[in-house]
């Protein structure tokens, strides 16, 4: 049922998203084009200053939003994201287009907004202009007609988001959501009621409870309505009669010529406080998946968002999720939120729109009075109330409702995706006792052994999340052990794991179990290296992973790149596995760091003291499984990535076995089993194989299946 109703919203956005595009490209250039040089030029600089000043105000604000969010235990499944090259933002490109088709073809947001602003201003100074600006007038209101036409199917979209991600909402995802409501609520209070209304008071005559008086119902109704539009005239009309109170000649407070008038309406061609307000998503959304941005990732964050923001929230938050590698689905989960938090956002707004009204209306005539006493202590008191209020969701939150963590027992209860009726498999759990002798030689191949006694035999790794492990209900899971159960079962074989004794990372160790007839293949998968193939044969690389290292969450920005890296002295570095192929690529790339080769497994690793080593080398995939299990760890990959390629071990001359497993492998990788166990045991895709919530449509009505 959910499916349905994601389809119905997907569509509901993609009609919001439509007309947006063309309508920044005519409603930026009619609102500018219609201006005369001397109106545009006083209101350009008196009010464009006075957005800067309430641009930066924001800024601060959402800056400190992230000090909001609990500390909370939190950690994320594998995502392609963590290994996708760095993409280092080009602010020429983003704001600069050499091509402003290709900018809108491609939703570039910046790049429109750069050359309808220079269209627009250049028509301020073509004469016999009227005719075009009113073209794109009307073109303008076409856009907005529809853009009111798909607003009246907003109780079919909302409803369709809003119970597709209440379909698909975890109780855990709930607590985290609850968090950025409250927060966002708390601050739209304190910027409506308190430091909007107040940077008035401080910077003209005009008294506070004034101002209170005459915005209270308009901003009662804009934020019932969560509609902007339906107050600007009673905004606009009680910001006059606050500026006429001001005691100034009857010639400079005539209505008929208040910048007002020109002010508001060309403010809509800016992203308002309201809106901007909703930037504190993105770096919720990074907390929320487990991976917050990093102190050096803000400028570009708030540069690209407010820039982007002239789209309008659905369209920036698109372009800031992919620019910043957050999962795209989230998404989904910031319109869900929107639903609570538009209101918030519209009261905002609202409040902006008078103050920027009346700021820059007082600063074109020379009402603006500068008392430096009351601005210090203005300031101050905002920013103590800011910083009390953050802080104190941030301790509410993390110690009087943490956060239960459960992606821990998600990882430990997973089952066979695949393999619900499995071939019979054996699965010993006592390593059998490896004589010292030469290969067993035979007449028979090997793989003709294995038809004969109908068994394939598989090695297995113990504890090598997520590819195979014990579940908490005493099964062996994992990738490769169901591809193991799967080729068992399209071979038409009985299937037996054989555990390897723990601490067996040699690769000579590994081959005496397969040459010496113990096991026919070693799961998992393991690094393709010439020194192996010595001694062992492999499969086909079928797959990759990714040098990676285990670190504290605290210490990940640190890990991130391999130049910076390579300035550290003293680096220790324990790598569980004796691989020197690449023991001698990574000295390579941190020819300063000491390399140790532990035999300690890897439970004991990640609960050592920090002081022993800095940091454990596994691939990420991996790597992003035990951060699960232990939380307080976090994976970092440094740029650029060093690809690994795996495949299966075989033995040494197992050919005819080999060129078997090579095909089936390939038909894997066409039909789509390997990435659908991919997704499923690395990834965490897990949401296909849950037992569906409880339902009336389903469980009593039976509806649906």
């Amino acid at each position: 049922m959910t499916s349905v109703l994601g389809v119905v919203g997907l569509g509901y956005i993609r009609l919001f998203q439509m007309p947006v595009i063309p309508y920044i490209f005519v409603s930026l250039i009619s609102g500018l084009g219609k201006l005369n040089f001397t109106v545009a030029k006083g209101i350009f600089i008196k009010g464009g200053i006075t957005l800067l000043s309430l641009w930066i105000i924001i800024i601060f604000v959402l800056l400190l939003i992230p000090f909001g969010f609990p500390r909370w235990e939190s950690a994320s499944f594998f995502s392609t994201s963590l290994v996708e090259p760095e993409k280092s933002i080009n602010f020429l490109d983003l704001f600069l287009p050499s091509n402003p088709f290709n900018a809108m073809a491609n939703t570039i947001i910046p790049s429109i907004v750069t050359f309808s602003v220079a269209v627009g201003l250049a028509f301020i100074f073509i004469p016999e202009k009227s005719i075009v600006i009113e073209v794109f007038s009307k073109f303008s209101d076409s856009l907005m007609l529809i853009t009111r036409w798909v607003a009246k199917l907003a109780p079919i979209g909302v409803f369709a988001i809003a119970a597709n991600a209440a379909g698909t909402l975890r109780f855990d995802d709930l607590e985290r959501l609850q968090v950025y409501i409250i927060l966002q609520a708390c601050i739209a209070l304190i910027l409506s009621f308190w430091i909007l209304p107040k940077l008035i008071t401080v910077l003209t005559p005009i008294k506070y409870q004034d101002i209170i008086d005459s915005v209270k119902n308009p901003l009662a109704t804009a934020f019932a309505t969560a509609n902007l539009l339906v107050v600007i005239p009673i905004l606009v009309d009680n910001s006059k009669k606050l500026i006429e109170n001001i005691k100034i000649n009857e010639t400079d407070t005539d209505e008929k010529e208040s910048p007002l008038d020109v002010i508001i309406p060309a403010s809509f061609n800016f992203p308002s406080m309201g809106k901007l307000l909703s930037l504190g998503f993105i770096p919720f959304a990074a907390w929320y998946v487990g991976s917050p941005l990093s102190p050096t990732q803000y400028p570009s964050f708030l540069v690209a968002g407010i820039a982007g923001f002239f789209a309008g929230g659905t369209l920036a938050t698109t372009f800031l999720l992919n620019l910043f590698k957050i999962p795209a689905d989230m998404l989904t989960l910031y319109i869900t939120v929107e639903i609570f938090t538009a209101r918030f956002g519209t009261l905002v707004a609202a409040m902006h729109t008078v103050v920027l009204g009346i700021l820059a209306t007082c600063a074109i005539q020379g009402l603006i009075v500068v008392r430096r006493k009351k601005i210090i202590r203005f300031t101050i008191t905002s920013i103590l109330l800011l910083a009390l209020t953050v802080g104190s969701i941030h301790f509410i939150y993390t110690y009087f409702f943490p956060s239960n963590y459960t992606k821990n027992q998600i990882l430990s209860n997973l089952e066979l995706l695949r393999g619900r009726n499995p071939q019979p498999a054996k699965v010993s759990k006592t390593p059998p006792i490896i004589e010292n002798s030469a290969a067993q030689k035979t007449s028979e191949s090997r793989y003709e052994q294995i038809k004969s006694n109908n068994l394939l035999r598989a090695c297995y790794l113990k504890d090598d999340y997520p590819f195979s492990y014990f579940n908490s209900q005493g099964d062996l899971v994992g990738l490769d052990v169901e591809m193991a159960h799967i080729l068992a079962r399209e071979l038409g074989l009985k299937l037996e794991f054989i555990p390897l004794e723990e601490g067996v990372h040699e690769r000579a160790e590994i081959a005496a179990y397969l040459n010496g007839n113990y096991c026919d293949i070693l799961i998992p998968a393991l690094a393709l290296t010439p020194q192996a193939t010595e001694v062992v044969k492999f499969t086909h690389s079928f797959s990759n992973r990714t040098l990676a290292f285990v670190v504290k969450d605290y210490q990940k920005d640190q890990f991130s790149n391999w130049q910076e890296l390579q300035k550290k002295t003293n680096l220790r570095l324990e790598i569980p596995g004796n691989v020197p192929y690449y023991i001698a690529k990574l000295k390579g790339l941190l020819p300063n760091a000491e390399v140790v080769v532990t035999k300690r497994n890897i439970r004991d690793l990640l609960v050592a003291n920090s002081h022993e080593f800095d940091a454990i080398v596994l691939p990420a995939e991996n790597a992003a499984a035990w951060t699960i299990l232990y939380p307080s760890n976090a994976v970092a990959v440094p740029q650029p990535i060093v690809s690994i390629p795996v495949g299966y071990m075989l033995p040494k001359n197992a050919n005819s076995l080999a060129d078997i497993i090579d095909v089936w492998l390939d038909l894997k990788q066409e039909d789509g089993t390997i990435t659908s166990l991919y997704d499923y045991w690395v990834q965490g895709n897990i949401e296909s194989v849950k037992e569906p919530r409880w339902s009336i449509i389903r469980n009593v009505l039976g509806w649906v299946k």
